[in-house]
């Protein structure tokens, strides 16, 4: 399979999926996004695959979404249409995949990053990890699919989303957020060395207890959380505050990001 954002490896039963834009802070795009997936569904059909693991090249697992395209306002419907396929499908895919799956963060793990490492069944960060959901502070409502409540709880999700703070990796395995954490020069040998050991369990196994832990989530209300999340956060985008951040400040593209600074240099 060819790719130009991602790079893919499959070593004995565990198959990489590698981030591969590090001169863009590894931002996904659409194109990223078109490729995990396709890898994604490939891998699914291979009885040889039992692990899929996430990881990045470069200093960044990723910078969040690419916005970088064009400051022109969409259309509601069309948003809506793009983000649903794009960002909110697609992320639920990675979390009922049938294979058991396995984050390894390193550098910031910002937004539309941050839902692709939570959206893993396990995650395993470096020391120099951090945790970022900056959408409020730019005139959005959260990601496309809010895990946070689920990972963390509502109160510590609620300050961690109204405020936009990062969380460091040991503060984020505190919350719930990681399985753990590990020195940067170790995380890829001990994500690797748990792949192997959960590749050897029989996969249907796996494949039935990872769908029965995520009903147990889905009986308790999570899927109609996102679904319901995912419409506030459309409608998020709808509103004139957010079309000024999100699109006006495309104009400049170093005004969003002053704006922000200055902003925030008053609590500092």
């Amino acid at each position: 399979m060819e790719t130009t954002t991602i790079k893919l490896e499959q070593n004995g039963a565990v198959f990489e999926i590698i981030l591969n834009r590090p001169k863009k802070r590894n931002a996904i795009d659409r194109t990223m996004i078109m490729e995990i997936d396709a890898a994604l569904r490939k891998a699914e059909q291979d009885s040889s695959i039992r692990v899929v693991l996430f990881r990045a090249e470069g200093p960044v697992f990723s910078a969040g979404h690419d916005l970088s395209g064009s400051a022109e306002r969409p259309l509601v419907e069309s948003r809506l249409d793009q983000e649903l396929e794009e960002y909110y499908d697609k992320t639920l895919y990675i979390r009922d995949y049938s294979k058991p799956t396995i984050a390894v963060v390193h550098g910031p793990c910002i937004a539309a990053g941050l839902m692709i490492s939570q959206a893993c069944d396990l995650v395993i960060a470096s020391s120099d990890a951090y945790f970022s959901n900056p959408v409020a502070r730019m005139g959005g409502v959260g990601a496309e699919v809010l895990f946070e409540p689920w990972d963390m709880g509502i109160r510590r999700a609620k300050q961690f989303l109204f405020t936009g703070e990062p969380l460091p990796a040991d503060v984020a395995m505190q919350f719930g957020m990681v399985n753990e954490v590990v020195n940067k020069e170790q995380v890829l040998e001990r994500a690797r060395q748990l792949a192997n050991k959960i590749a050897e369990m029989p996969p249907i196994t796996l494949r039935l207890l990872k769908k029965s832990l995520n009903h147990t989530q889905d009986i308790m209300g999570a899927r109609e959380s996102y679904e319901y999340h995912f419409i506030m956060h459309e409608l998020g985008h709808a509103t004139e505050e957010s079309q000024r951040l999100l699109y006006d400040a495309r104009g400049d593209k170093n005004n969003l990001k002053q704006f922000i600074k200055e902003r925030d240099e008053k609590f500092v």
